[in-house]
Parts: C-alpha cells; structure tokens; sequence
C-alpha cells in the first residue's frame, strides 16, 4: 500500500515535469496546469500531513519553514495568473517560480520525510496517503462542479 512519502514524491515528480513545460513553450496553458496541480497539492499538504508533523516539537520550525515555503509559491502563482504570456515579467517569474518549488521538493523529500519517517508508524503513513488522496478527490470535484473550495 502507498505512503504519504510515495503520493507526493509522484506529485512533485508531476509538478517538476509541469513546471519544465511551462519554461519551456512559455504558455498560459502550461501554467494553468502547474497552478491544478500545485494549488490542491499544497492544500493537502497543509490539512493532512503538516498538523501530524507540527505537532512534535522538534519539527515546528522545519514546518513553519515548509508553510512559508508554500506561501512565496501561492503569492508567485497569483502574480503569474494575473499576467500575459506577453508580459515582460512572464518569464522571470515562471522560472522564480520553479527555483521556490524545486528548492521546497528538495528540502521535503530529504529533510521533512526523513524526519517524519522517524515519527509516523507505516500503518500512519498509509492512513495519511488514503485521506490525502481522498482530500485531493474531494477538492477537484468541487472544482469541476463549482462548488466552494474550502
């Protein structure tokens, strides 16, 4: 059975890929495509795994990190949707925005997940993986129907 470490290191594989072919042809298109997959990702992220990590002391700071890690991404996102691809300013933040993502997936995958490795049983890990990905279900329905995404 899958882990919270095995849903999300193939999401952030999947963003990676996203974010190189947003760089790459520069569209709109492109980026709307980081931005479905990033913005449920990082909401996930903060309901489900965080709080179980926050709660042990000794990971407050590296999560408080990780939050604030989310945050620069969020508020580079929202600049990047309120832009043309024309914009002088496309690119640039496009590829800041990369650097902020690619520098996060690091520091989680080999700093965040080892820690928490120490901490959560397995059978937690792929308790967590289940309401993750159950979250993730819930969130892109609501999109699709237009309901509240909350």
């Amino acid at each position: 059975m899958e882990t919270i470490y095995d849903v999300l290191k193939e999401e952030h594989e999947q963003m990676s890929e996203l974010l190189r072919q947003a760089l790459q042809d520069g569209s709109r298109v492109s980026f709307f495509k980081v931005k479905l997959k990033a913005d449920p990702h990082m909401m996930g992220e903060e309901r489900i795994f965080y709080p179980v990590l926050e709660e042990v002391e000794e990971l407050r700071e590296l999560m408080s990190q990780a939050h604030k890690e989310h945050n620069e991404a969020k508020t580079l996102i929202f600049e990047i949707e309120g832009m043309e691809e024309r914009d002088e300013e496309w690119a640039p933040k496009l590829t800041e925005l990369k650097q902020i993502i690619d520098l996060h997936i690091a520091e989680e995958e080999s700093i965040v997940f080892e820690k928490a490795r120490n901490i959560l049983s397995p059978e937690k890990a792929e308790d967590m993986a289940q309401q993750y990905i159950e979250f993730k279900r819930s969130y892109m329905n609501r999109i699709e129907t237009g309901g509240p995404v909350v």
